[in-house]
């Protein structure tokens, strides 16, 4: 990190997670459409279908340049594709700023374009993609073992099983007693890549955190036109994604700040 001016590494990684949250945009595009992910290897408007070349697909300066709208067909570009890109963007920032140029950084930054990506098509579907829970599973896990400033292997299987294991018997016992599915199999798996991130002694003050903001985000999905309240489906995900991330950029804070 001292090879490379503070403001040089800043831009970089500023830069790089707008990059991210243009693929992620892709990928949440064509999950939620139910087409291939690597075919077409070029974007296309998803309304005229239009193939766009490099100036319609600039992350951010595009969506500006363009004034949200497809230069072809003058289709309005829908705000997600700037709010993804936004959020990865500030991501990067965020746990560059946390982890400094380490692979701690690099290993955080792509499993929290995950995390983003996930909880976007969560936001849509209310379904959590397995190439998002799993494979950020495994990749958690994997990156325990190299990571030297990580939570360590042993924490991180714990934690992926704590969390998996936790959020399954909550399923099944809210299946058992109100004879409906009340937690859905993502969570669950989605528990096994956040323990794997953040260690078993991080799962208290994640789940904390997301169960909060949750009930924060409840209030819309209570008072949005054509649902039924609080009864009306509430994706869970994006809220346990959210508190994983700030569990890693500020869980050691909060911590010390809740004990003292």
């Amino acid at each position: 990190m001292d090879a490379i001016p503070t403001w040089i590494f800043f831009l970089a990684a500023g830069v790089i997670g707008l990059e991210l949250g243009s693929l992620a945009t892709i990928f949440i595009q064509r999950w939620i459409d139910e087409v291939p992910i690597l075919r077409p290897t070029g974007s296309r408007c998803p309304s005229c279908e239009h193939a766009l070349g490099l100036l319609d697909t600039i992350p951010l300066l595009s969506f500006i340049l363009l004034k949200g709208r497809c230069r072809h067909c003058e289709a309005v570009i829908g705000a997600q594709y700037l709010l993804v890109e936004l959020s990865c963007m500030a991501w990067a920032l965020a746990s560059a700023y946390r982890f400094g140029l380490s692979p701690e950084w690099a290993v955080y930054l792509v499993l929290g374009v995950m995390l983003i990506a996930g909880s976007f098509i969560d936001f849509e579907t209310f379904l959590l993609p397995d190439r998002v829970t799993l494979g950020g599973a495994g990749m958690a896990l994997a990156a325990s073992f190299f990571l030297e400033n990580g939570v360590g292997w042993r924490s991180a299987t714990l934690g992926a099983v704590a969390g998996a294991g936790a959020f399954w018997i909550l399923q099944q016992a809210y299946r058992l007693v109100r004879k409906e599915e009340g937690l859905g199999t993502g969570d669950v798996k989605l528990m096994a890549m956040i323990g794997g991130m953040t260690g078993l002694p991080g799962l208290p003050l994640t789940i904390l955190i997301g169960s909060l903001s949750g009930l924060v985000g409840s209030v819309y999905y209570t008072i949005r036109p054509g649902k039924d309240g609080i009864k009306g489906r509430v994706p869970y995900g994006p809220f346990l994604s959210l508190g994983c991330m700030v569990y890693l950029l500020y869980g050691k804070e909060i911590m010390k700040w809740w004990i003292s």
